[in-house]
């Protein structure tokens, strides 16, 4: 979803990317493609050897500049309380790329936070548990979306989500972000420290 996102976008902005092929009757002709699949699936390989590329880089950016003192670690995100979980997601979301905008502490209708790229808007809802997460957070989601009408819903969470909330959110549309995939939010956000102190150091 992201990636066909991230083509909409180039299109609609007018980016110049010479390695994906847009179809131009996709703007005035109902139901067409905006990218062939055979064209979707060379962009998506162009994609990944960037990725690749980024992957490699940012290893090596790792090890040159890595400061334990300066990293976020999960035990640190376990300690925080309601309120300070849903203050770090703001700059977690923020410094991967997203406007974020929080809510009011109270009636807010089930919304901790809104995040939008692209177009888009999501309400969060985040949950800073040590027991696992269940259809309450997940009807919260689903009230706050429609409430406020936003495009998707989440709920994230540092520990894991019950059978019957996965369930849930699966009839429902909503994303669910668990201790696992916290952890790659955690592993975005601590790379981007690394860059600013990379950056800190050559200014140094």
């Amino acid at each position: 979803v992201d990636l066909a996102l991230f083509f909409y976008y180039v299109w609609e902005n007018d980016i110049d990317f010479p390695e994906m092929q847009f179809n131009r009757q996709a703007a005035t002709i109902a139901g067409q493609p905006l990218v062939a699949l055979l064209n979707f699936r060379s962009g998506l390989g162009h994609c990944e050897s960037i990725y690749f590329d980024i992957l490699v880089e940012r290893l090596g950016s790792q090890l040159e500049h890595f400061n334990p003192n300066r990293f976020i670690t999960m035990y640190l995100v376990d300690a925080m309380d309601g309120f300070q979980f849903e203050a770090f997601l703001v700059e977690i979301f923020q410094t991967i790329g997203y406007d974020v905008k929080g809510t009011q502490k109270t009636a807010d209708q089930g919304a901790d936070l809104f995040v939008s790229r692209f177009g888009k808007t999501m309400v969060i809802q985040a949950k800073n548990y040590t027991s696992s997460v269940g259809n309450s957070a997940v009807q919260q989601a689903i009230s706050a979306k429609a409430f406020y009408g936003c495009d998707d819903a989440m709920v994230v969470t540092n520990s894991w989500f019950t059978k019957s909330a996965k369930e849930l959110a699966t009839t429902a549309n909503v994303r669910l972000v668990d201790r696992e995939g916290l952890q790659t939010y955690l592993d975005d956000y601590n790379q981007k420290l690394i860059e600013i102190f990379q950056a800190e150091a050559e200014e140094a």
